[in-house]
This record gives C-alpha cells, structure tokens and sequence, in this order.
C-alpha cells in the first residue's frame, strides 16, 4: 500500500512538471511570435521612407546637384551640406531616408530628370548631354508666383552660368507675337510679362513652353500666331530648336 502511494505522488509530480514545462513553451512561442509581428511592422514601416535611388544609374545627376550654388534653390534651403549627407547615404546604401514626406517628396528620380514637391510648390533639375560630353541643366522652382529657372553647362565637373531664359529659348514670347495684326495688340502683350507661362521638361531633349490655359485662340488668334512652342535640343549647338510654334487647346 506503501508503495502504491509512493507511485501515484511520482507520477502527479511529473504530470504537474509536463504541464508547466508545456505551458512555459507556449507561452514563449507566444512571444516570439508577437516580437516576430513588431519586427516586420517595424521594417514595414521604417521602408516607407526609405527612397529607392539607384547611384551608378543616376551619377551624373547626383554629382551635377552636388555642384548648384545655394541660388538654385531660390524659394527653400538645400544647403551643400545637407546635400552631400543625402548623396552619401545614397552612395553607400542605394537610398535615402525621408523623415518629412510633407516638405521634400521625390516625384521621379531619373538619370535625365529629378522633381521633388516642396511645401506647396515643386523643383525640378533637367540635364542634356552635348556632343562635347558636357551638360546643359536648367533647374525649374515653381511657386504660386511662377517659374524660376536656372541655366548653367557642367564640363568637366565644373559648372558656370550658361545663358538665361531669353538666349535659351531665342525670346519666346516675341516669337508668339504677330508682326502684323488687325487690333491694337499693345495690352495683350502686356499681360504676356506675367507668369502665366508653363515649362513641361517631362520628355527626354524635348521642352515645351505653354500658356493655353490663359492665351486662348479665340481670344488671342488676332495678336498672336500660336500659345506654344516646342523645342529639340541640340547636342551640336548647345540650343534649344524650334520645331513648331502652334495653338493648344485650352486644358480642361
């Protein structure tokens, strides 16, 4: 009777170890599996601001932004050294970090063309290899009061001021006017030195300058010969073309 007792308190012993030893193993499973969860929601988020750009793919561009003086910025501050910090980072890990999406938003990163939103406006910079293995860039910063570009030629990993709006693109809006017209045209030119002209950089050594939200045909044919003009660029030359000067409907 002894001994039997002595059997059943062993075995109530071990069964009460199992169940605490399978309660300790569940509960870490548990665990593990919850820290598991938070580390994947913590480089789920930590991606989100991280921005893919390739460095070898966009070298050029990169070293050329490394380069603009503090003036091409006009309406926000990059400073040079905030500047190079985000091209290390790129350099060394194929990204950057965006801590503040709302006040420097990456909208396209290419090797011809890079555009950021800034606040409530928009920068871009735009480059375009001559025949001589330099650049030409003009960098766009558009507020509420109109475009601001800057012109400069990068060769040899120096840059200078290359011309300005007027040389670039021949005059372009003595260019829309007619030399003869059938009205007195003097207050409609005018109006042609507001901002009311729109630069799209989008397609690669092609730039159209544009105003046919406000120059209209109907309301502009008799003083003007068209509201747009397209240009190529030249690698020879160094210049920006004329292809054609012609009426845009106005965008809807």
């Amino acid at each position: 009777m002894k001994q039997l007792l002595i059997i059943l308190f062993t075995l109530t012993i071990v069964s009460c170890k199992n169940k605490t030893l399978n309660a300790v193993s569940t509960t870490s499973n548990s665990k593990d599996t919850l820290k598991t969860e938070l580390l994947k929601k913590n480089e789920k988020s930590n991606s989100i601001n991280k921005i893919d750009v390739d460095f070898k793919k966009n070298k050029d561009l990169l070293d050329i932004i490394l380069l603009l003086p503090d003036s091409a910025f006009s309406s926000w501050e990059w400073k040079l050294e905030d500047r190079i910090k985000w091209y290390n980072e790129i350099k060394e890990n194929g990204y950057y970090t965006d801590n503040n999406p709302d006040y420097f938003n990456q909208k396209y990163f290419e090797p011809n063309k890079a555009g950021f939103s800034i606040v409530d406006g928009f920068w871009s910079i735009n480059i375009y290899r001559t025949s001589e293995s330099s650049y030409i860039v003009i960098t766009d910063d558009i507020v509420g009061d109109g475009n601001t570009l800057n012109i400069y030629e990068v060769k040899s990993n120096e840059l200078r001021n290359y011309s300005d709006e007027e040389e670039l693109f021949s005059n372009f809006k003595e260019l829309l006017k007619k030399k003869e017209h059938t009205e007195n045209c003097a207050e409609k030119f005018e109006e042609m030195n507001d901002p009311i002209f729109e630069f799209d950089f989008t397609k690669k050594n092609t730039i159209e300058i544009e105003s046919s939200w406000y120059l209209t045909k109907e309301d502009y044919e008799n003083c003007l010969i068209g509201n747009a003009i397209l240009y190529n660029f030249n690698p020879k030359t160094k210049k920006f073309e004329i292809e054609k000067i012609y009426w845009k409907a106005k965008k809807k």
